[in-house]
């Protein structure tokens, strides 16, 4: 018997697992769970509330992991436009994390262009992973999402060792000028990388290249104009060709090689890397499952709910998660697509509400984020308390669902 179904719920608090990503340009994850806390109270004055702020590899998720007790290392490398820059990566355990947009971020672009998405490299997230080398750790993963390059990972493998060489035989050490590479030589990867586990965390199931893929489904978020996009896909082609070339294994089409950036391609395909789920992974390590055994209802959210979230990124894969187990759900974020809400409800989500049901003022809800996102949050809970946990408490509750 799940917590959701607990007879005896009525003679208790209400025990709630507040467990939010970021709302990207207003709030992180922690300040997120704290804003709904807030929220929480106000309506349902006794409840217990575990916050647990999440992420699923993407920016975030080293402040997840710091969160739950990791321990935070920094390192200059190069950001992704070649500038010096200080990053952090966490180590929890014999455990060591790197997060993608430490190194390779959107938000460390001021102003993303056509020129950065073709120019934005790896080879600092390759640095970050060979500082965690330098450390001692053999088992590292790489939290994949929220990157401003599109160089098929190009640039770390050059930071491990890769050699790179163009037509004319001369030495390529820009991960971006990859697609003019001719041949390549694995012989001089980093010798500790036959000893090591790497692991890429992403949620993002999208292939290298297509309709759906690395350049055409995130190019221009990153600033790519059509132009762009058609370059960036070109050259994606082309260093997958060289690689089965190298390697005689075409992983182009694996679920997820498309993420961060076609990120993943080049290190499953030398054999020095595999992809595993984002926030299961993450999830594992700051104690989710444990949490939510705990927990009556569950409250997820981030920024946007759209398309990309039903792919499978946190908040989903909490809520499913939670489904799963009978405990029920609302979800809150700044704002969601109208075909997105009925797929939520579709997942068995008790609710979903966002910020730009209070106020269609983007200026107020990014700049209001915290104290609208309270009020948004107390709402839910009165919604919630008053017809889900009303008579009867908690027992029925997954034949009310979606009637919110």
């Amino acid at each position: 018997m799940t917590a959701a179904h607990d007879p005896q719920h009525s003679s208790r608090p209400l025990r709630i697992l507040v467990a939010p990503d970021k709302f990207k340009g207003s709030l992180t994850a922690r300040q997120a769970a704290e804003s709904i806390a807030a929220g929480i109270l106000d309506a349902v004055p006794d409840s217990e509330i575990t916050l647990l702020p999440v992420a699923d590899g993407g920016e975030g998720t080293i402040d997840a992991l710091v969160a739950a007790g990791a321990e935070l290392h920094q390192a200059t490398i190069s950001g992704p436009l070649g500038e010096p820059l200080e990053a952090a990566w966490a180590s929890l355990k014999d455990l060591a994390v790197v997060e993608m947009a430490q190194a390779a971020g959107l938000q460390l672009i001021p102003q993303p262009s056509a020129a950065t998405a073709e120019a934005a490299s790896t080879y600092g997230v390759g640095q970050l992973i060979l500082d965690a080398l330098d450390s001692g750790f053999r088992k590292i993963i790489v939290g994949a999402g929220g990157v401003a390059t599109t160089d098929a990972g190009a640039g770390a493998l050059l930071a491990l060792g890769l050699t790179l060489l163009g037509p004319d035989g001369a030495r390529i050490t820009n991960g971006t000028h990859a697609v003019h590479a001719t041949a390549l030589d694995a012989s001089t990867f980093d010798p500790r990388l036959r000893d090591a586990e790497l692991v890429i965390a992403t949620d993002v199931g999208v292939p290298l290249v297509g309709a759906r893929g690395a350049a055409r489904l995130f190019g221009p978020q990153k600033g790519a104009d059509p132009a762009a996009v058609q370059r960036l896909e070109r050259r994606l082609e082309s260093w997958n060709d060289l690689l089965v070339s190298a390697f005689g294994a075409d992983t182009s089409a694996m679920p997820g090689v498309g993420a961060a950036g076609g990120f993943a391609v080049g290190f499953l395909a030398a054999g020095i890397g595999r992809i595993t789920s984002g926030i299961g992974l993450i999830g594992e390590l700051i104690g989710l499952d444990a949490a939510m055994s705990r927990s009556d209802l569950v409250i997820v959210g981030e920024g946007s709910l759209d398309d990309q979230s039903l792919e499978g990124k946190a908040p989903i894969a909490i809520a499913r998660a939670a489904t799963r187990r009978d405990i029920p759900v609302l979800a809150l974020s700044g704002v969601i697509q109208s075909a997105t809400r009925s797929r939520l409800l579709a997942d068995g989500i008790l609710s979903a509400d966002c910020i730009f049901d209070l106020t269609e003022d983007k200026d107020a809800a990014i700049n209001r984020a915290q104290s609208l996102l309270r009020v948004l949050a107390a709402r839910a809970m009165r919604r919630f308390e008053t017809e889900v946990s009303g008579p009867g408490g908690l027992t029925g509750i997954s034949a009310k669902a979606g009637s919110l």
